[in-house]
């Protein structure tokens, strides 16, 4: 099967995940498990480790009253290695590639063969928004006829991309941004330091990112940003060196930084929103926003998002920056021409 290194070990639970997982763990002792779950939710909020302690719980042999994997049996030894027999995962060859059809005919013919052990069979895809319209399609036919004792998991970080038809068969668990506090918690009990609060902000109040953002201090270099279009539009920076610096920082974090500054300025667009990325620089995000035309700020938001998805393509990351900057300079500086 066509993919990346499977995914090992068994997660520790998560403390948000709690309700979830009893809701979970109820279904399967009352033997009313769906066919397919779709776990949906932000990025960084534990899905793949929600969905591999999932997989080690419904294959594991003397699981705990709560639904925890035990950790001792040779079912949980085998996902601890990455290598039960019942427990298939379906992910990119590489980061940012599409699920093929080829690899989904391969997973589809898995889910025909016998149990080997006393548990269910579990199919995970992840992320199953990548999958390709023709991989989705044949998956559909599985959705419509499902394989007895077997679990089909998609998590995805953008439900939206995938089929009507695909989310019409699936049971959906809905995971969401952590309260500030329990957040902020956990991530002093990971041992992480530094901004936790504008870290907790800017991932959209989704712990792992955040400890993504921390170990890559991604909050100086949003804060470096928000400066580097304030003084484009001030004419106090030269847009030939600002567009240089980001080139110099990689595509996918400036794109990145962007697309939540601009979720912010269209956010206050519509007066106060309850959250921003950048919610500790209030008062600069106002002076971005000030004489933008809302038409031309999803303009722009458009081209990122076109940006992105041509990242494949091996673009001139100096080409790509420079066309932003004066993109950006068209947006907030009407007048240029």
């Amino acid at each position: 099967m066509a993919e990346q290194e499977t995914p090992r070990g068994i997660p520790a639970p998560l403390p948000w995940h709690g309700a979830l997982w009893r809701r979970l763990a109820d279904m399967r002792a009352g033997d009313r498990l769906p066919h397919a779950l779709l776990l949906s939710g932000p990025e960084g909020v534990g899905k793949l480790d929600f969905a591999r302690r999932l997989a080690a719980f419904l294959s594991c042999e003397a699981p705990a009253a709560d639904g925890s994997p035990c950790g001792r049996c040779q079912a949980c030894t085998l996902n601890q290695a990455g290598t039960h027999p019942d427990v298939h995962w379906l992910v990119p060859e590489e980061p940012g590639k599409a699920i093929r059809i080829d690899a989904v005919r391969e997973l589809i013919g898995r889910s025909s063969l016998t149990t080997q052990a006393r548990g269910l069979r579990v199919f995970l895809i992840a992320p199953a928004d990548a999958m390709n319209r023709a991989a989705a399609n044949a998956l559909l036919k599985t959705l419509e006829e499902p394989v007895p004792s077997s679990l089909l998991v998609l998590v995805s970080s953008a439900p939206h991309r995938l089929p009507a038809t695909i989310l019409s068969r699936c049971q959906r668990l809905d995971f969401r941004p952590v309260p500030a506090d329990q957040a902020r918690d956990w991530l002093a009990a990971q041992g992480d330091q530094g901004p936790l609060d504008q870290a907790l902000a800017l991932a959209g109040g989704a712990p792992l990112l955040a400890r993504r953002f921390l170990a890559q201090e991604q909050v100086p270099a949003a804060e470096q940003l928000v400066q580097e279009l304030l003084a484009l539009k001030q004419r106090q920076a030269n847009p030939v060196q600002v567009a240089a610096d980001w080139a110099g920082r990689g595509v996918a974090p400036v794109l990145d930084g962007l697309k939540r500054i601009l979720s912010d300025l269209a956010g206050l667009s519509g007066g106060e929103p309850p959250r921003l990325f950048l919610s500790w620089h209030r008062e600069d995000l106002h002076s971005l926003r000030k004489n933008i035309h809302l038409h031309k700020l999803f303009q722009f938001m458009d081209e990122l998002f076109r940006l992105e998805r041509q990242m494949t393509h091996n673009l001139n990351p100096q080409m790509m920056m420079e066309r932003l900057v004066n993109d950006w300079l068209t947006v907030s500086r009407p007048e240029k021409r």
